[in-house]
């Protein structure tokens, strides 16, 4: 179950089995049956889970609808950095799509960590880092592409999603009615 994660941290920087044992001793395994929550809006965020297997998809509430912001697959992190990171109380919802196995980090693991390895700060940079690249593109996708390129380049970036999340997720996340998504899609 970890092998994933350690060759992943390996990747990234060069850490020592020592320092990669005691980063996984601070895990838990957990299991998120499909549509529960991992976080919900008004609460604060108390973990970060590494996706072993399944998906997540961050979405913000609006006047009822479920508008998905970004979406979270196997060997990457799931979290909301902000509430995480600040304590504070979140306006951002993740629920997972599939039955998903994660790999938990408590906030006080999280520091721990930190305190004792800190050059594990290098990861917790490379993973912000991804976050805000990501989400500037998606944000700038939005603004500038059509429909029918929005469409493409999910298509492009992300095609394992387009069998894995219901239609009107993709919509919402393309800023595409759904109705207009299956017209582009044919």
């Amino acid at each position: 179950m970890y092998d994933q994660l350690i060759k992943k941290i390996k990747t990234i920087h060069s850490f020592t089995d020592e320092e990669i044992d005691f980063f996984i001793s601070k895990l838990k395994e957990r299991f998120i049956p499909k549509g529960e929550h991992f976080l919900m809006e008004g609460q604060v965020s108390r973990h970060l889970g590494f996706i072993v297997s399944g998906i997540g998809m961050h979405y913000r509430n609006y006047e009822g609808v479920e508008i998905p912001t970004d979406f979270t697959v196997e060997n990457e992190w799931l979290g909301y950095l902000n509430s995480f990171t600040n304590k504070t109380v979140s306006d951002m919802n993740i629920k997972v799509l599939e039955d998903t196995q994660l790999l938990l980090l408590s906030a006080e693991d999280f520091e721990t960590v930190y305190m004792f390895q800190p050059k594990f700060m290098i990861l917790k940079d490379y993973y912000t880092e991804l976050s805000f690249i990501s989400n500037t593109r998606h944000t700038a996708d939005l603004a500038m592409l059509d429909a029918k390129q929005r469409y493409y380049k999910f298509m492009k970036d992300k095609a394992d999603l387009a069998n894995r999340v219901p239609q009107y997720y993709i919509a919402a996340y393309l800023g595409i009615k759904p109705q207009s998504l299956s017209r582009i899609r044919k």
